[in-house]
């Protein structure tokens, strides 16, 4: 089966392509570089590191199958493949350690928020930048879960030794996990004005965006902490730089902007309680393992004629009909 992997250019693609040629025996593997032409007209299955439009789809007759290399599938056009009779399959966050490695991060960015890693890492270069806020501890503080998918439900039980009241919100019809206060997706301004912390994890969906705008922020109370590792477009950061000018919160952890990669000039990284990273949270060898042994198996079980639970879309006409 004739295989594209496309991506941008770098060196962990580069070896991501050569790590998918050594799990993918048998099949015809092409790189295919973002802005380039596509490398065959006759690609079944196109395995997808970031952006995928219609008009890179048009060419190619004989596609299938997109898999995503990631929970999130918001980059790609769901229409556009949709009515090309396409379908297009994520990589479950659970079933790939993605999940694992993103709640562990924001723990990270939790505690580095908390105790004000960035200005203190910034004081190291400049001596006069002294903290401004005191530094905290976990301990007896409220952390409000936005999201109960698989990396909320990672992020609740790694949280529990530090001490700390759980509540969540989610849009789900699925029981919390013990001991964690549950409130509707609608009631997220009653959620957070009892938390001290925030941690974003919903999809980043188009649904979900600028969900946490300044009403939200103007709900937290005052000087509480926002950590983002869902995605960027879920945060509107006009208010949240505002919320931070302000001191409505002290401090803030990023591993996502609405710009990728972020730029110079970004205004959220001139704030010295601002934490952020380049959205690193589940880049770890757990999940580029999980991750390949999935699309393996999804790889194999298509050409079985095996439709991936992971689906995301519903073609009106798929190329290969599955109910």
């Amino acid at each position: 089966m004739k295989i594209a992997f496309l991506h941008g250019a770098s060196d962990q693609t580069d070896d991501l392509f050569q790590r998918f040629t050594a799990s993918l025996v048998g099949h015809d593997i092409l790189s295919w570089r973002t802005g380039d032409f596509p490398p065959s007209d006759d690609i079944r299955i196109l395995l997808a590191r970031g952006p995928v439009v219609r008009t890179q789809l048009e060419p190619l007759f004989a596609l299938e199958l997109i898999q995503t290399l990631s929970a999130g599938y918001d980059s790609v056009d769901l229409d556009g493949a949709s009515e090309l009779g396409i379908w297009v399959s994520n990589a479950p966050a659970g079933l790939t350690g993605n999940a694992e490695s993103v709640a562990e991060f924001a723990v990270m960015l939790l505690i580095g928020a908390s105790r004000q890693l960035a200005r203190e890492l910034r004081f190291d270069v400049d001596k006069a930048l002294a903290p401004a806020v005191p530094r905290r501890a976990l301990y007896g503080k409220t952390i409000c879960v936005v999201g109960l998918g698989s990396i909320g439900r990672c992020l609740i039980e790694r949280l529990r030794p530090f001490g700390v009241t759980l509540i969540a919100t989610d849009a789900g019809s699925s029981p919390p996990p013990p001991g964690v206060k549950l409130y509707p997706a609608e009631k997220l301004h009653q959620a957070v004005s009892t938390a001290d912390y925030a941690v974003i994890c919903v999809p980043g969906s188009a649904a979900n965006g600028n969900l946490i705008d300044g009403s939200v922020l103007d709900a937290m109370p005052r000087g509480a902490i926002l950590v983002n590792v869902a995605r960027g477009n879920v945060v509107d950061e006009v208010a949240l730089a505002a919320a931070l000018r302000s001191g409505r919160l002290s401090a803030v952890g990023l591993d996502v902007l609405r710009t990728e990669p972020g730029r110079s000039n970004e205004p959220l990284l001139s704030f010295p309680q601002a934490l952020v990273t380049p959205h690193i949270a589940g880049d770890t060898d757990l999940t580029q393992h999980g991750t390949l042994a999935y699309i393996a198996a999804v790889v194999e079980g298509w050409g079985a004629g095996r439709k991936p639970a992971s689906i995301v879309n519903q073609p009106l006409h798929p190329r290969i009909p599955y109910p």
